[in-house]
């Protein structure tokens, strides 16, 4: 009870904050909802469905799942990432987009950059065009080298991750491609900022990211774990980068990483 308060709380404070008008506060604080009413048997999921929600930042779609507003309040309230305008020349990378929602806040604030958004899910990748029209959307995983992986994908299809889930999941085969080569084959030579959510797949990801990092100026990085958590560190102390990290969730961190 005491944490569904919380939540409700949380609820009501991000509608406000996010809301163009009484009725758009209104549908969102409903939507909000729905994981609270589905737990007390009076809802359920719809997650091949979705909707539309007006907002500050324009006009957001997510799936009648579990998780995909849920994630408003992080990206669009607290600010998880601590990037609004990004300085400096070059693109900006999100890998493991999802469904484009940082990628909607990050091409708010910086119209004028490139934007390329990594996501292997074709469902949540379909999406990323709607909630972030100007990014460029690469329909792949990110890893070491050229391969392929099998991922844990929850039975919603919005999540693929290389991490035990304590939900019902099946395994299924995604190609995974180096940064190196996507940043080389999509011409983009400096990068101002690089946001890298892989759900265990971290180390992968940076070790097939040695040259791009060279050219990277910011980075924020969630890491799942202690083991996955010293070994970004270390990987971004050998590229040359200045770190501070705090806590998310749980075990989860989100590491930070600069160039002077």
């Amino acid at each position: 009870m005491r944490q569904n308060l919380r939540k409700l709380r949380e609820f009501t404070s991000t509608a406000l904050a996010l809301g163009e008008s009484s009725r758009d506060r209104l549908a969102m604080f409903w939507r909000f909802t729905k994981n609270i009413r589905v737990q007390a048997g009076l809802g359920a999921y719809h997650p091949e469905e979705t909707y539309s929600l007006r907002t500050r930042y324009g006009t957001l779609t997510l799936r009648d799942n579990f998780g995909d507003v849920t994630n408003l309040p992080d990206l669009f309230v607290r600010g998880v990432y601590r990037v609004t305008t990004v300085a400096g020349d070059g693109a900006i990378l999100d890998v493991g987009a999802n469904i484009g929602l940082f990628a909607a806040w990050v091409a708010h604030h910086n119209p004028a950059k490139r934007l390329h958004c990594f996501e292997p899910l074709s469902g949540n990748a379909s999406l990323i065009p709607l909630n972030a029209p100007s990014a460029v959307v690469h329909r792949v995983g990110v890893g070491r080298q050229r391969s392929s992986v099998t991922l844990s994908v929850d039975k919603h299809g919005a999540m693929a991750s290389a991490l035990p889930r304590g939900v019902e999941t099946r395994g299924e085969r995604f190609d995974v491609i180096p940064l190196d080569e996507l940043t080389s084959e999509a011409g983009i030579d400096q990068v101002a900022f690089l946001k890298i959510d892989t759900e265990g797949m971290e180390l992968d990801v940076l070790d097939g990211a040695t040259q791009t990092l060279t050219r990277t100026k910011r980075i924020a990085m969630e890491t799942h774990g202690p083991e996955l958590h010293r070994g970004s560190v270390d990987r971004l102390l050998a590229a040359g980068f200045k770190l501070e990290d705090k806590p998310l969730k749980g075990e989860t961190r989100v590491l930070f990483a600069k160039r002077d």
